[in-house]
This record gives C-alpha cells, structure tokens and sequence, in this order.
C-alpha cells in the first residue's frame, strides 16, 4: 500500500484539553469533534511484538529510553547547543496504531453523519481513504502484525505551538522494519537528535587559588583546575521497538572555557580555552610558592570590584556530541556546553614599606 501524504484538505493542529482538529476544505475551516491531535506522550516504554504481531500502547510514543550511562543527581543539568542553527525535532512520526485501533479512534470521532459542507465531505474522505479501497481497505486490518499507522508526536520542549504542529500529515502505513519516506518519520538521525536533548552532565565544579577561594587580589593569578575524574562522557540511547531501530548519543568534554565577568582581566590560556588532560583532570593545582607563575588555566584580574559587588565568572564546558544508530547510521551533532557561573570579589592590597 502507497503511504498516505497530506489530504486535498489542509489539516491544522490544535492542541488543548480536549484537543480538536481542524479539517479545512475550499478555504473554509470547521471543528469536527475527532479527539486529541497529535496524541498525548508518555515517558514510558509503549510499544513492542505480542503473539499477535506488533502494538503502540496508548499516547502514540513507542520510543524506549537507556540512559544507565547518562548523568544523574541533583548537580546534572541539560546541554546547551553551542550552534544557534541546530534545534531538536519540534514534531515527528511514530508508529501509534495497529488497524483495530485506528479503526476504534474513527468509528468514536469520524462520523460524517453529524456535520455538513466541508467538514462532512473531509470525514468522508478519511473513511474512503482508510476503509473504502482509496487507497487502503477496513484500515489495512489484513495487515494487521506487518505493520503499523504512523502518526504526529508533538516536542513537548518546543516553544512555538506551530512548530510542535508543523507535523500535519494524516496517518500512514507503515511495513514492519521499514522506514518511511516521510520527512520528520522517526529515523536513526532522528532518534539521535531526541536522545541529545536529554543528556545530562554534572555542574562544572572548577577550584580557585586555595587561599584566596572567591576572595581574590588584584595583580595576582588566580589557579583554576578540575580533579581527575569530575568530566566522564555521558550517553543516552533511543529505541524504536518492533523495528529495529536504535541510535545512542553520546556526549565528551573536550574543554574549559573561562569567561572572567569583565574586561579588565587576562587569561591563561590567552583564549581562555583549557584543555582537558588525559585523565579527566583540567589545568594544574595552585602550588605554595607559585604565587607568581601564569597558570595553566586562570586568569589576573587588573581592577578591583570597588565600582561592582562581585565579578560573574563563568565556566563552561564544551562537550564533543556524536552519534551511531542502526544500520551503520552514525555522524557528529553540534558540540554543546554546560554552565557554571561564580560570583569573584576582587581586592587591593596595599603594601606598606618602612
């Protein structure tokens, strides 16, 4: 059977309580009470192979997620993508119904019999599109376990309602173990792009100059530094069950980045990029007696914060993202970063000579 594109009538989503959709025809729109569109979502497992073929549980999500290797606790927070270019998947296309199910779905909220002009002749059209042989027969029940009727998913982190909806095309059949030709169906690329927004890595805990901590002194380098072991790759991966489809996402610090809160500082590195060391640590510990040497990693600051209560000194992580999937699917993601930023009181000391 064909896959089912957008109808002759332009389907607009609109998401609410009740949920409604909206079937417009020959420039006119009307309300046809079908139920909520896309389907609700749930963070759960929802989807697989019983005795009788494949399923979708209820909420049209059949993504499975492993995330033993991401981050946890309370200190881990989300990436932020480092390209303004790249955002996740507002919408997609999942597998969400066999043929009974669909068929349960239009015989509660597809009746034409209740409504007249346009939104009859649409509801019409959806029975003849999925029951009456144009293009698929009693809603591809022969078919039933070979396949599933893929549908909308709305990104429930996407801010702008019409992006979330921007998936408009009706339901389409789909062979077990296929990927559709469907622009935004769920794909390895996909799945990858799903499981990068829900990375999670530890705060960026960095130690200043011991004895001065957040307190620190004109003139004088302040030592940053990470301990080994504070920065491990972390990585989440996404499943499709009952098609094979799999991607892992795969997150690794590569670097510190040190933005000192003002401009009347200088910073060690020049660029303010601190590479990580091979064992997970960053820069060198402040040493007693090394008072005057540049830092590895670290800064001077030239003016005291007499004018200001404190400097915002940020420290960002960059972590390299890659990707590998089903199929031998696999490629880099825009590189992210994680934020802390601490507050730095900077003094004058004021040397007395007799």
């Amino acid at each position: 059977m064909p896959i089912a594109r957008n109808a002759p009538m332009r389907w607009l989503l609109i998401s609410g309580t009740a949920g409604a959709l909206f079937v417009a025809g020959g420039g006119v729109a009307s309300a046809s009470p079908v139920g909520k569109w896309p389907p609700a979502q749930n963070d759960g497992p929802s989807g697989g192979i019983d005795e009788g073929g494949l399923f979708a549980g209820a909420g049209g999500q059949a993504i499975t997620w492993d995330e033993s290797r991401n981050g946890s606790g309370s200190s881990t927070g989300p990436l932020r993508s480092a390209s303004r270019d790249w955002t996740p998947p507002p919408c997609w296309y999942a597998p969400t119904w066999n043929p009974e199910q669909l068929r349960e779905l239009a015989e509660d909220r597809w009746d034409p019999s209740g409504h007249t002009g346009h939104a009859a002749s649409a509801l019409g059209w959806m029975w003849r599109h999925y029951d009456g042989g144009d293009p698929y027969e009693d809603f591809n029940s022969e078919e039933a376990g070979n396949g599933m009727w893929w549908g909308a998913v709305e990104n429930p982190s996407e801010p702008d309602i019409l992006e979330r909806m921007s998936c408009s095309n009706i339901p389409f059949w789909v062979e077990a173990g296929e990927t559709p030709d469907v622009e935004r169906a769920l794909s390895p690329l996909i799945l990858a792009e799903l499981a990068y927004e829900r990375l999670r890595v530890p705060e960026t805990t960095i130690t200043l100059s011991p004895e001065r901590e957040d307190r620190q002194v004109v003139n004088l380098p302040t030592w940053i530094w990470a301990d080994a072991g504070d920065f491990s790759p972390v990585a989440v991966t996404a499943s499709l069950d009952g098609w094979g489809m799999w991607a892992t996402t795969t997150a690794r610090p590569v670097a510190l980045t040190i933005a000192p809160g003002t401009a009347d500082a200088d910073l060690f590195p020049g660029s303010g990029r601190c590479p990580i060391n091979e064992d997970g640590s960053i820069g060198t510990p402040y040493a007693t007696g090394r008072s005057g040497d540049d830092p590895p990693c670290g800064l001077v600051y030239r003016r005291a914060t007499h004018h200001v209560d404190s400097y915002p000194l940020t420290a960002s992580i960059t972590w390299e993202v890659s990707w590998e999937g089903s199929g031998g699917a696999g490629d880099t993601l825009p590189a992210a970063v994680f934020d802390t930023t601490r507050d730095i009181e900077v003094m004058e000391v004021q040397a007395v000579v007799r």
